[in-house]
This record gives C-alpha cells, structure tokens and sequence, in this order.
C-alpha cells in the first residue's frame, strides 16, 4: 500500500506541475491572476512570521504599536510582492511566438519540479520550514538555473526591434504583441550589458556576468512560489499516507 501510496503523490506532483505550466502557456493572464493570488496568500502569512523574529531585533520595545507595525509592513510587503510577482508572469508568457512560450512554460515547469523536490529532501533530511525557506530564500538560485535555461535564445538587432515596433505592431497592439514586443527588447538589452561588459572582464567572464544580472532571474520568485505551493501540497499527502500506514 505504501508503494501505491507514493506512486499516486508522485502523480499528483507531476499533474500539479504540468496543470501550472500549461496555464502560463495558454492562459497567461490567468497565470499571472493565479500567481497574484497565490503570492499574495503566501506572503501574508509567512511575512508576519518573519516580523515576529525580525522586531525584537530592531526594537527593545513596541508594546501594542508593534502588533501594527508587523501588519502594516507584512502587508505592503506582501502586497508590493504578489504585484511584482502576477507582473513577471505575465510579461514572460505574454507572446506570440507559440513555439518559445512552449519552451518557457516547459523549463518552469522543470523547475517547478527540481525546487518542489529540494524543498522536501530538505525537510527530510535537515528539517527545513519549506514555505519559509523556499518563499525568502530559493527565488534567487531558480532564477539563476531559469536564467541559464534561457541564455540560449539569441538576442536581435536593434534594428529588428525598431522595425517590429514601426512597421509589425498595429496601433492597438494586444497584449501578445506587446509581450513579444517587449521580449525581445529585454533580449537586447541584456546582450548590450554583456557587451559592455566584456570591454573590461573579457566575453566569457562578461557572458557569465550577465547571465547573473539577467532580467530572466527574475522569474525565480514566481517559481519559487509553484515549488512552496507543490511541495506544502505533496508534504500534506505524505504525512496523510503515513499516518494511515501507521495506524492500526
């Protein structure tokens, strides 16, 4: 029973994933609506549990000002998040290229999958808190593994970018057009920071630099918040399974 117990979780992980995934290729204002949501719920809980630690730290004393303090900041906070976050989904899977944003949606879901998986290796074997751990601190190395996903797109010239922008976008350009638009733009505007870089650190030191200040890491805060979302998901089935295995 344990064996088929975990074959189903696994299941489970894997449709989660790929349900999330397809919504940011099909549907990406839902995705980014979905993202808002789910950021916003996170966010408010989990960053009042840091206030709680953090303000002793800064204050001797609050009294019954520091109840205000934490909500009044845990709150913007979460709020100014969850906009940024619903913000970067949807400029990534807003396009019309159908074949890229497929490749898109396919390495967040990669990786959607490789955070869900360390976040619960983690809790096994060091007991980490996943949602504190992975909503603060794992946005920055998926984004970084998400940049490195997606160096290989070749940046376009200037003058492609001018020419779509003058001569391909209507007056009233859809929110796929200005997506794609804007995609390419961000492209550009990476490799001129490689290209500027590599005048003083030399184009291999100078692609790698650019790789870590990409726009591109960015997006690791949103698949940091599928992974928390995963594995809190996939831990409450575990700890369901076992308890039913272990109970006469």
């Amino acid at each position: 029973m344990r064996v088929i117990a975990n074959i189903l979780i696994v299941a489970v992980e894997i449709a989660l994933i790929a349900a999330a995934a397809w919504l940011a290729w099909g549907k990406p204002v839902v995705f980014a609506g979905v993202t808002l949501v789910l950021a916003l719920l996170l966010g408010l809980r989990l960053e009042m549990a840091r206030l709680e630690h953090e303000m002793p730290f800064y204050f001797e004393r609050t009294g019954r000002l520091g109840r205000w303090i934490r909500m009044a900041v845990g709150s913007g906070e979460a709020l100014l998040k969850s906009v940024l976050a619903a913000a970067i989904a949807l400029i990534v899977f807003s396009g019309t290229d159908s074949a890229r944003l497929q490749a898109l949606a396919a390495i967040f879901g990669v990786l959607v999958l490789v955070g869900s998986m360390a976040l619960r290796r983690a809790t096994i074997s060091l007991g980490l808190r996943p949602a504190r751990w992975g909503f603060f601190r794992m946005g920055a190395p998926l984004g970084l593994l998400y940049a490195i996903a997606t160096s290989v797109f070749p940046a376009p010239r200037l003058s492609d970018i001018a020419w779509r922008a003058v001569f391909d976008l209507p007056r009233r350009p859809s929110l796929s057009q200005l997506g794609e638009t804007l995609f390419h733009v961000r492209l550009w505007v990476d490799d001129m920071i490689v290209r500027l870089l590599a005048q003083w650190l030399g184009p291999d030191t100078a692609r790698i630099a650019g790789i870590v200040i990409s726009s591109n890491v960015l997006m690791g805060f949103v698949i940091a918040l599928y992974a928390v979302a995963v594995s809190e998901i996939v831990r409450a089935m575990e700890e369901g399974a076992w308890r039913s295995g272990a109970s006469p």
